[in-house]
């Protein structure tokens, strides 16, 4: 985790997207502040460039999406959208 992210609450891990090349932050949402949905999906990944959030049951779960940022995160899909092929 580089400097610029140090003192994220909740923040476990920053990864990039692969397609976007943009930031996107795994988190573990009660330290966050973030809505864990009554604490049945505490973990999320959050798209650090447009501030898009998705909930998750796991950690693993979390992990797993964060590379993919371009689908789950509408900002993101619609910049691809726009991108020459």
């Amino acid at each position: 985790m580089t400097a610029d992210y140090a003192d994220y609450a909740g923040l476990r891990q920053m990864r990039r997207c692969r397609r976007t090349g943009h930031m996107v932050g795994i988190y573990y949402g009660p330290e966050a502040e973030l809505d864990t949905d009554d604490g049945r999906q505490p973990w999320s990944t959050v798209c650090e460039e447009h501030g898009t959030v998705c909930c998750h049951e796991t950690l693993a779960l979390a992990r797993w999406h964060a590379p993919y940022a371009d689908e789950w995160c509408e900002e993101c899909m619609a910049e691809l959208a726009e991108r020459p092929a």
